[in-house]
C-alpha cells in the first residue's frame, strides 16, 4: 500500500488548503465571538467543488473517491471551525443518497446538494435513547402514500438549515432511513446547543410532529435502515478521524511557531530539552494518526469492510487529537490559557473527537469484540 500522494492529488490538497485559509479561517475567530456561520457558505463550498465529492457527475458531483475526499477533508479542518461539519456531514448524505435513494430522490436533490443551494444532514440520537438506534422512539407509518413521522431528535447537526435531513425511524420492529424536507410543515427545531468548542456549529433538537414523507423518500428497502446506519456511521468515523487530523496539525503548528518565537534569557525556547520532548511527541503521535486514517480511507474506497478498522482508527485518532491539543497548550505555558492564541480554540474542539459518532467506550467494545471472538 502506497501513499506517496500524486500530483493530482497534491494539487487538489492545495485547492483545499487554499480555500481553508481564505474563506474558513478568517471566520473562526469571529463565530467564536458569536458570529453565526454566514448563510452564502454552502455555495462557497459548492463552487469549490468541494460538495458531492462522492458523487457521480451525472448529478452534479465531481466523484473524486473516499481517499481524495479525506484528503481535502483533512484541510478543510484546519482552520478549527464549525465551518469544516458542513462538508463532512454533507457530502457523506449525499454519497448515502446516491446509493441507496431512489431515482427520484437522486434527481430531486443530488444536483442542489453537489451545488451547495441547500445543506443536507443525518440524525438518529434522541433524548433518551441517545445514540442507540434499536431504541428509536421516533415513529414512522405508512399511510396511503405517504410516511407519517412523529418523534423528537437530539444534537441534529446542520437540522435548522433548508435541505433534505436524513431521519432514522421506527416501523415496529423495524429500522427506517427517510429523506425529510426541513421546511415540511410539522418540521421544526429547538435553539442551537452552545458547545464548549466548534462555536456556531448549527446543531439543534428537531420535532416531527405528524410530518408527511413521500414514499420515494425511503432509503434502501424497507425494513433495512439498520444496515444503511451502520455503512453510514463507518464512514462518518473515517470522517470525525479526518476532522481530528487537521486538528492535530494545527496544534503542531503552533507549538512550532510559539516556540521558535518565544524566548527566553535571549533564546528561543525550542532550545530547551523539555520543549523538544513535547514537540517530538506531538510530531510523531500526528504522523501516525495521519497514515492510519488515510490507511482506512483506502480501505473504505477498495470496498473493505471497515467496521473494525474504523473503530481503531477513531480510538486512536482522536485520544491522539486531544493529547497533541494538551501538549501543545503545555508549550504555550500560560499564553495557551488565554483566548489571544489558537491554540485555546484547538484545546476546546479537541475534546469532541472522543464523543461523537459513537464514543470511544463504544470504539473498544467494538474491538475487543473482534479480537475475542
Amino acid at each position: 500500500m502506497n501513499f506517496d500522494l500524486t500530483t493530482e492529488q497534491k494539487l487538489l490538497q492545495k485547492a483545499a488548503k487554499d480555500f481553508a485559509n481564505k474563506e474558513i479561517e478568517p471566520l473562526a475567530p469571529l463565530m467564536e465571538r458569536g458570529q453565526a456561520l454566514p448563510s452564502n457558505f454552502p455555495k462557497k463550498l459548492g463552487e469549490a467543488r468541494f460538495l458531492g465529492m462522492l458523487c457521480p457527475r451525472k448529478y452534479g458531483g465531481s466523484d473524486i473517491g473516499y481517499f481524495n475526499f479525506i484528503l481535502v477533508l483533512e484541510q478543510l479542518s484546519y482552520p478549527v471551525s464549525a465551518c469544516a461539519w458542513i462538508p463532512g456531514i454533507h457530502n457523506s448524505v449525499a454519497e448515502a443518497i446516491y446509493r441507496f435513494g431512489t431515482e427520484a430522490a437522486k434527481e430531486k436533490y443530488l444536483p442542489g446538494a453537489c451545488a451547495g443551494e441547500y445543506v443536507a444532514s443525518i440524525v438518529f440520537t434522541e433524548p433518551g435513547t441517545g445514540s442507540d438506534p434499536k431504541s428509536l422512539t421516533t415513529t414512522a407509518s405508512f399511510e396511503g402514500n405517504t410516511w407519517l413521522v412523529n418523534g423528537t431528535k437530539r444534537f441534529h447537526s446542520l437540522g435548522n438549515m433548508i435541505g433534505p435531513a436524513m431521519i432514522v425511524v421506527r416501523e415496529g420492529d423495524f429500522i427506517n432511513c427517510l429523506l425529510v424536507d426541513k421546511d415540511s410543515p410539522g418540521y421544526s427545531s429547538s435553539k442551537s446547543w452552545d458547545f464548549m468548542g466548534y462555536a456556531g456549529l448549527p446543531c439543534v433538537d428537531t420535532y416531527l410532529n405528524n410530518v408527511r414523507v413521500p414514499a420515494e423518500n425511503l432509503m434502501g428497502e424497507r425494513g433495512k435502515g439498520f444496515d444503511i446506519l451502520v455503512k453510514m456511521i463507518s464512514g462518518a468515523k473515517i470522517a470525525s478521524c479526518a476532522r481530528s487530523l487537521g486538528l492535530s496539525q494545527a496544534a503542531q503548528d503552533e507549538a512550532v511557531k510559539y516556540a521558535k518565537g518565544r524566548t527566553r534569557r535571549g533564546s528561543a525556547i525550542f532550545t530547551m530539552m523539555s520543549i523538544q520532548a513535547m514537540v517530538a511527541e506531538i510530531a510523531s503521535r500526528v504522523e501516525a494518526a495521519r497514515w492510519i486514517t488515510y490507511r482506512v480511507a483506502f480501505l473504505r474506497e477498495k470496498g473493505f469492510d471497515t467496521i473494525l478498522d474504523t473503530a481503531r482508527a477513531k480510538l486512536f485518532v482522536t485520544r491522539v487529537a486531544k493529547e497533541v491539543a494538551d501538549m501543545s497548550l503545555q508549550v504555550h505555558g500560560a499564553y495557551g490559557f488565554t483566548r489571544d492564541f489558537k491554540i485555546e480554540r484547538i484545546y476546546r474542539a479537541a475534546r469532541e473527537g472522543e464523543i461523537v459518532e459513537g464514543s470511544s467506550e463504544i470504539q473498544r467494545t467494538i474491538i475487543s469484540t473482534y479480537v475475542l471472538s
